[in-house]
C-alpha cells in the first residue's frame, strides 16, 4: 500500500510567530488582556479543543489539552489504520464556507479536494460539486499536523465525577493515576460534548454552563416544553468491510445515500484516499434513525448478537444501495462495526449576541464546539468547531470580562434543529433554556424541569 506524501502544513496560525503576525490584520495582533487569564485547562482535544489552545498559545495564554484519545487527538474527525489501509471512520470531509478557513484548508498541503463525490438516488449516482475537503492521509492527518505545537496530554480521562471543580478562585483538573494528582488553572474550556461533559460541570458553580451542556439522545428533535431546550446528539452505526476490487461500483469514491433509509452516506477509504492495495476498505455510515431502533451498549457489542444483525442489516442496504444482487457482500472478508453513541449535534445553540462559543466572565469558563454556530448551514462541521475554538480563544484573550453566548431565560438564546446532510434535527421550533430548571449537583440529580 502506498500513500501520498504529505509535503509540510503550511497553517496561518502555525507560521513562526513574527510572520504570522505581519500578516494578521490588527485586531488579531493585539495582545492579550493584562487582566485575563494566563493559563487554560482545555478538556478535549477535538477541533475545537485544539484550535482554541493554538490561537490562545499564539495571544500568550499558556493552553493544557486534556484528550481521552489513545492513538492522538481529533475526537471524530480523527482515523485509524484497518486491514493496512487508513479509513475514516467518523468524519467523511471538511466542507469550506468561511473565506479564511478555507485559504487554511486549501494551502494546508495536508488535504485534496474530494473528487467523484454525490448522492445516490433511486436513479443512481448524482455527482455533486462543492468546496469539499479529504486529508491526504485521512482526516487524522490534518487534525495531526492542527495539533503541532500545542500542549496535549494524550489519553487522560478526567473524571466526570469532581474532575473539575473550583479552588481557591482557580480551576482544578483531576489527573487520574496511582496518586490522583490535580492541576491549576486560571480558566477552563468545555470542548467536548454529550454526558460526561454535562456531568463534568454539574458540581461547578458555572450553573449557567452547566444548562447549556445538558445532553438528549434522538434521531430528531421533539418540540420542548418552555424553558426546556436541550443540547441533543443522534446516534451513528459505523460500519467498515473489506471486499475484493472490482465488486463494488467505481463510478464514485463517497456519496450521500438518499435511496437507502437504514444509510446515509456510503464511501471507498481505499479510492477517497488514493490508495494502493489487492482490496477495497469501504465505511457505510447509518441514518440515525437506525442507530436509534438498534441502540446497544457499545462497550459490550463486539461478538454480540446484536452486532451480528447489525452487520448483516448493514451490508444488504448497500446492496440495495448501489444495486448488487442479494448476497453479493457475503464476499466481505472482514467487517468492523462501531456505534457512534454521541455522534453529531441535531440542535445548536443560536445565542442571542449571534457568537460561536460562550463564556462566563464570572466563572472563567467557556465551551466551544460545532453545536455553537452562529450560522445555520455552518453547524454540526468542522469549520465550524475549528471558528468556535478560535473564536472563543480571542474572547478570554482579549475581552475575559465580558459575557459571551450564555445568556439564559426566555429573552435570551435558544437550542434550534440542525438541518444537515447527515441528520437534520427536524422542524420543531427554537426552545430556551430556563436558568432556574436543572439545578442540582453530582450524577444523577438536578433533572427535574427538563424535557427532550
Amino acid at each position: 500500500m502506498e500513500l501520498v506524501a504529505s509535503p509540510p502544513l503550511r497553517l496561518p496560525f502555525l507560521a513562526p510567530r513574527a510572520a504570522r503576525a505581519a500578516r494578521m490584520p490588527r485586531w488579531q495582533r493585539a495582545e492579550a488582556s493584562a487582566s485575563g487569564p494566563r493559563t487554560v485547562a482545555v478538556i478535549g482535544g477535538g477541533v475545537a479543543g485544539l484550535a482554541c489552545a493554538k490561537r490562545l498559545g499564539e495571544l500568550g495564554v499558556s493552553a493544557t489539552v486534556f484528550d481521552t484519545g489513545k492513538r492522538g487527538p481529533g475526537g471524530r474527525a480523527s482515523s485509524r489504520q484497518w486491514r493496512g489501509q487508513v479509513v475514516d471512520h467518523a468524519s467523511q470531509f471538511i466542507a469550506t464556507t468561511d473565506p479564511e478557513f478555507r485559504e487554511l484548508i486549501a494551502s494546508s498541503g495536508a488535504a485534496r479536494p474530494l473528487q467523484r463525490f454525490g448522492r445516490l438516488r433511486k436513479d443512481g449516482f448524482q455527482p455533486e460539486d462543492g468546496d469539499r475537503w479529504v486529508g491526504i492521509q485521512g482526516m487524522g492527518g490534518i487534525v495531526s499536523k492542527l495539533a503541532e505545537g500545542v500542549n496535549v496530554r494524550q489519553d487522560i480521562w478526567v473524571p466526570p465525577s469532581n474532575g473539575l471543580s473550583v479552588e481557591d478562585g482557580s480551576w482544578s483538573v483531576a489527573i487520574p493515576g496511582p496518586t490522583r494528582a490535580t492541576e491549576r488553572f486560571d480558566a477552563a474550556v468545555i470542548a467536548h460534548n454529550g454526558k460526561c461533559a454535562e456531568r463534568l460541570t454539574s458540581s461547578t458553580p458555572a450553573r449557567e454552563v452547566h444548562a447549556l451542556l445538558r445532553t438528549n439522545f434522538a434521531a430528531s428533535v421533539t418540540r420542548a416544553q418552555p424553558g426546556c431546550g436541550r443540547f441533543t446528539l443522534n446516534q451513528i452505526y459505523s460500519l467498515l468491510f473489506e471486499v475484493p476490487k472490482g465488486l463494488m461500483p467505481t463510478d464514485f469514491a463517497a456519496a450521500f445515500v438518499e435511496n437507502e433509509p437504514i444509510l446515509r452516506w456510503l464511501s471507498s477509504n481505499t479510492a477517497k484516499l488514493q490508495q494502493s492495495a489487492e482490496c477495497e476498505v469501504w465505511t457505510a455510515l447509518s441514518s440515525p434513525s437506525f442507530g436509534k431502533q438498534h441502540k446497544a451498549p457499545q462497550e459490550f457489542l463486539e461478538g454480540t448478537a446484536k452486532e451480528a444483525e447489525v452487520i448483516e442489516l448493514m451490508l444488504a442496504a448497500v446492496e440495495r444501495a448501489v444495486a448488487l444482487p442479494s448476497g453479493s457482500l457475503q464476499a466481505a472478508s472482514a467487517t468492523k462495526l462501531q456505534l457512534w453513541g454521541a455522534a453529531l449535534p441535531i440542535t445548536r445553540w443560536a445565542s442571542r449576541d449571534a457568537t460561536d462559543f460562550a463564556w462566563s466572565s464570572a466563572h472563567r469558563i467557556g465551551i466551544a464546539g460545532d453545536w455553537l454556530s452562529s450560522c445555520p448551514e455552518r453547524a454540526s462541521t468542522i469549520e465550524a468547531a475549528w471558528l468556535s475554538g478560535v473564536r472563543l480563544a480571542e474572547h478570554i484573550a482579549k475581552q475575559p470580562a465580558e459575557d459571551a453566548g450564555i445568556q439564559l431565560g426566555e429573552s435570551g438564546g435558544a437550542f434550534v434543529p440542525v438541518e444537515a446532510d447527515f441528520g437534520g434535527g427536524g422542524s420543531a421550533p427554537g426552545a430556551w433554556v430556563d436558568p432556574e430548571k436543572g439545578k442540582g449537583k453530582g450524577k444523577g440529580k438536578g433533572r427535574k424541569g427538563w424535557k427532550g
